[in-house]
């Protein structure tokens, strides 16, 4: 096993059950990472992240991370906000 690998098994051993705890805490906070937003919605990634840079989801940036509340989430789901899907140029191009 090469040293990296013993390194992050040693990292995992030392904080078991640390996973679980960040899940569960992300999880009932009232902010929501991209990702989430992502899976949420059943987008991919990089559309999420396109939504939320043009401000079509409203979303703050902390850092190098953009927070969106759960509740812009839940009124996406619900349809009280409907996200503006523009094709890309490259998709306008084709057609």
């Amino acid at each position: 096993m090469s040293k990296q690998g013993k390194d992050a098994n040693r990292r995992k051993q030392r904080r078991p059950g640390r996973h679980k705890k960040v899940v569960a805490k992300r999880a009932a906070s009232g902010m929501a990472t991209v990702e989430d937003l992502a899976a949420e919605l059943g987008i991919g990634r990089n559309l999420a992240y396109e939504l939320v840079v043009e401000g079509k989801i409203k979303a703050a940036r902390f850092g190098r991370r953009w927070l969106i509340p759960r509740a812009t989430i839940g009124k996406i789901l619900s349809g009280e906000i409907t996200p503006v899907f523009a094709p890309t140029t490259a998709a306008a191009d084709i057609a």
